[in-house]
């Protein structure tokens, strides 16, 4: 069976990073509807990620795809 998805940018801050990256969610449904669902998962993949430095603003790396641990968000939010 297959599940339509939908990519969402989205805006992660952390302690010292600023993440800019896709997240794919089931069409309809609401960022805070996926991260709910997706509590008993330590990690939220991410695609198509810029990870820059809090403080500096400078770039850091970018990344086709990576895993980051909900314990380290301090905010998430739809990119602007």
């Amino acid at each position: 069976m297959h599940i339509e998805k939908q990519k969402m940018r989205i805006e992660i801050l952390t302690n010292s990073h600023r993440i800019l990256a896709d997240i794919h969610i089931f069409s309809g449904a609401r960022l805070t509807d996926i991260l709910a669902a997706r509590e008993a998962q330590s990690f939220i993949a991410l695609t198509d990620v810029v990870v820059y430095d809090l403080q500096s603003g400078g770039e850091i790396f970018s990344a086709d795809f990576i895993n980051i641990n909900k314990n380290h968000i301090v905010m998430v939010r739809p990119a602007e």
